[in-house]
Order: C-alpha cells, then sequence, then structure tokens
C-alpha cells in the first residue's frame, strides 16, 4: 500500500472527556492493519489511530452509524468502517471477525478487527457467572455456564442445560441445548427465559478490562459473564 502523508490532530482532554462512547462501559475494540503498520482502539468515548510513519490521531467516538452488515463512525477527522466479515491480517494464520476500513484526509487504510477466532474461542473457555443479562444485574439465584471444547453447559438459577457450541464466522453458536423441566418461581423463570433466548443466537465476543466476557447479538442484547470458581 502507497505510504500517504498525513496531518497529526489531537484534540484537547476535555472534549474527549465528553465525548458520546460508541462502545458500552469497559468495552474496547481494536483493529490492526500492515503496509504501513496501523491500529485502531476504540474505548473510553475516543477512537485513537496510531500508524508507524504519522503521528497519533484521537478523536471522539461517535454513536456509529449501521452500515450494510456492519457498522461506520464518521467524524469530520476519521471515518471508521467496521463489516461483519472474516478477515485475516496477511501476516499470519489469524483470522478475525471484521474487515475494517480508516479513512482519514486522503489516507484509506485497511485491516482487520475484533478477537482473532483462535483468541475468541480460548477467551471463552472455562467457568463463568453470569452477571448481567441486557445491562441488568441478575438478582436472587446465581445462573453459571461453561464452556469446556465444543460443549456448553450450565445452570439457569432454575434448570441445568447442556449442548454444543462452535465459532462460526467469528461468533458464537450454541445449541440446540437440552434443558431440565424443573418449574421455578416467577422471576427465576423469566432469568431463565432471557439467557436461554440470548445464548439460541449467533453472538459476538469480547472482553472488557474487567477480565469479564461480552456476549452480544447484532441488535445490541448483551451476555455478560465474569469469571467463576467451581
Amino acid at each position: 500500500m502507497r505510504s500517504l502523508s498525513i496531518a497529526a490532530v489531537l484534540l484537547p482532554a476535555a472534549l474527549l472527556a465528553s465525548a458520546a462512547s460508541a462502545q458500552r462501559p469497559g468495552e474496547i475494540y481494536r483493529a490492526i492493519g500492515t503496509e504501513p503498520f496501523w491500529s485502531v482502539t476504540i474505548e473510553d468515548g475516543t477512537m485513537r489511530y496510531e500508524a508507524a510513519d504519522s503521528r497519533p490521531v484521537v478523536v471522539r467516538a461517535p454513536i456509529p452509524r449501521p452500515s450494510f452488515n456492519g457498522l461506520r463512525y464518521v467524524t469530520p477527522v476519521m471515518t471508521v468502517d467496521v463489516t461483519r466479515s472474516r478477515c485475516s491480517d496477511g501476516m499470519s494464520d489469524r483470522v478475525y471477525p471484521d474487515s475494517v476500513t480508516v479513512t482519514i484526509g486522503r489516507r484509506t487504510v485497511r485491516g482487520c478487527g475484533g478477537l482473532p477466532a483462535a483468541e475468541q474461542a480460548s477467551a471463552i473457555e472455562g467457568m463463568w457467572r453470569v452477571r448481567a443479562i441486557d445491562g441488568k444485574r441478575l438478582q436472587g439465584i446465581p445462573a453459571r455456564i461453561e464452556f469446556h471444547g465444543n460443549r456448553v453447559t450450565g445452570d439457569s438459577g432454575c434448570n441445568r442445560f447442556n449442548g454444543n457450541f462452535r465459532m462460526e464466522r467469528g461468533r458464537l453458536v450454541t445449541g440446540p441445548l437440552a434443558t431440565t423441566r424443573r418449574a421455578c418461581p416467577g422471576p427465576t423463570m423469566g432469568q431463565e427465559t432471557r439467557l436461554l433466548a440470548l445464548l439460541g443466537q449467533r453472538l459476538s465476543v469480547s472482553t472488557n478490562r474487567h477480565g469479564r466476557l461480552v456476549l452480544s447479538t447484532r441488535n445490541g442484547r448483551t451476555l455478560v459473564l465474569e469469571p467463576a470458581r467451581r
């Protein structure tokens, strides 16, 4: 890729502090590319572009616009297009779930974003406690999920469930899930219904700074898991 000159832009800290974050609190999204080597990090209401041949560019992160099979972050200085399609960084065997295009002035670079497939599989391995469903902390009976090999098992707080899972085009796909049939009090049954409904969808996988696992649907529903002790 041709190397083009770029003017460095650094916004004042006060402006960055007032940014409207496109990420959920605590989440971090990263993308990388080669020729030249570059990276984009979206977190805490900012987007930061860094390249080997220029100074960093930092802008506030806008609310992303839906685009064809992805999202688009548009600012007067920088535009970041995230497309949900498999991507190889061209330098290793890592395969990422997203293709990413960054445009700054007359420069356009292309690369990959999200956790590589191998890191996604590694990230979900283990025992987890359900912390929140759709942004709401669980109240009452705790729920747990364990991913091991290609098997998923868990306890919704009402019934036990188990089945297979796989990573498919950068997304977690589980099921079908077999469950026990015990009747439970209303709030607990509602918790189970929401949990199993989310697990029945294709979920993107990310982690946040607190070591929690964030599973998200295309329409913004989330399941937040934290490491659990056996």
